[in-house]
C-alpha cells in the first residue's frame, strides 16, 4: 500500500520525499521532533504535542512553516490517506539546507510529517512488566526534542542482549528518565517524578493530572539512587507505549517482582481516558 507524508508544503507519496543532502538536520544533526499517537482515529492531545512542537523549535531557533489550524487539517488528510486503525504521527523540523553546512537561514527549514501505523507492545508486558537496563547519561538540552538520539541508538545491541525494553538514565546520583519514555517509581505509596533535567513528556503530565484526581499523592522531585532502588513499584510511560510496569532494573526485581496495584490503577484510568478521547 502506497503511503503518503507531507513533504515542505506538500503532500506526497512517502518514497518521492528527497532530503537536500545539504540539509544540516542531516550533516549536523540539527532538528527537533515531536511524537503523536491517534485515538479513535484523531490526533491524541494535539494541542499539546503542538506546544512542544513550537517549544523544541524555539530553542533552536527554528520556525514552523505553517500554524497550528493548518498542521491540523494536514493530519486529517494524511490521516484518512493512509488508512490506518490507529497511526504514529511524527512530525520532523530541521535546519534546512546550508551552503556552508553549518549555518542555517531562519524560514528555510525542511518539514516533514510521517504517517506509520501503531503497533502495540506484546500484552504480556503490560500484564506481566518488563525489564530496563540503566546508563550513565544526561541528554543534551533535555528540556527540548531534538532529533540527537544518538546514545540510545548506540546501546540498541546492549538493550535487546539484555532483553530489556528500556534504557533509564541517571547522572550525579539520580535517575532521570528513559531513553523514549520518563519514569516513574512508587515508594511507601507515593509516586516519584523527576522534574528536572528530563523532557517534560506529555503523557507523563496526564499521568500526575490523572493520579492527583484519583487521589494518588505525588510528587516532583529528584530520584536518589537510595529511593529508585527501594521502590515498590516502577513504569515508564511513552506517548506510543502508555504506561508499561517494570519489574526488574538491571538484574534487581522491583519490589515483588509483579505489576503493582498502583501501577495497575493508572494503566486502568489511562486505558479509559484514552478510549474515551475525542478532538
Amino acid at each position: 500500500m502506497k503511503k503518503y507524508c507531507y513533504f515542505n508544503g506538500k503532500i506526497i507519496a512517502l518514497n518521492k520525499v528527497g532530503i537536500n543532502p545539504y540539509d544540516i538536520g542531516l550533516l549536523r544533526g540539527y532538528g527537533v521532533f515531536d511524537v503523536m499517537c491517534t485515538e479513535n482515529k484523531k490526533p491524541f492531545l494535539l494541542d499539546l504535542h503542538w506546544k512542544r512542537l513550537q517549544d523544541s523549535a524555539k530553542e533552536l531557533n527554528l520556525k514552523i512553516p505553517i500554524a497550528k489550524n493548518e498542521y491540523k487539517n494536514i493530519l486529517q488528510k494524511i490521516i484518512k490517506l493512509n488508512g490506518f486503525p490507529k497511526s504514529v504521527i511524527r512530525t520532523i523540523l530541521t535546519g534546512g539546507p546550508s551552503d556552508n553546512g553549518f549555518s542555517y537561514i531562519s524560514g528555510n527549514e525542511t518539514f516533514l510529517i510521517l504517517i506509520e501505523k501503531f503497533i502495540n507492545l506484546p500484552k504480556e508486558i503490560y500484564s506481566k512488566g518488563a525489564k530496563t537496563i540503566t546508563l550513565k547519561y544526561n541528554r543534551q538540552i533535555p528540556l527540548t526534542k531534538t532529533t540527537n538520539y544518538i546514545t540510545a541508538i548506540k546501546h540498541q545491541k546492549i538493550k535487546e542482549k539484555n532483553k530489556a525494553i528500556e534504557i533509564i538514565y541517571f547522572q550525579n546520583g539520580n535517575f532521570l528518565e528513559a531513553s523514549t519514555s520518563n519514569l516513574f517509581i512508587i515508594k511507601n505509596n507515593q509516586i516519584i517524578t523527576p522534574k528536572e533535567n528530563i523532557l517534560s513528556g506529555i503523557t507523563r503530565n496526564l499521568i500526575i493530572k490523572l493520579a492527583k484526581q484519583k487521589g494518588i499523592d505525588i510528587e516532583e522531585r529528584e530520584i536518589p539512587e537510595k529511593d529508585f532502588f527501594a521502590a515498590s513499584e516502577v513504569f515508564l510511560t511513552a506517548t506510543n507505549k502508555g504506561i508499561v510496569p517494570i519489574v526488574k532494573v538491571d538484574n534487581r526485581k522491583v519490589g515483588n517482582g509483579q505489576v503493582g496495584e498502583i501501577t495497575k490503577l493508572l494503566m486502568n484510568t489511562f486505558n479509559d481516558f484514552s478510549n474515551k478521547y475525542h478532538l
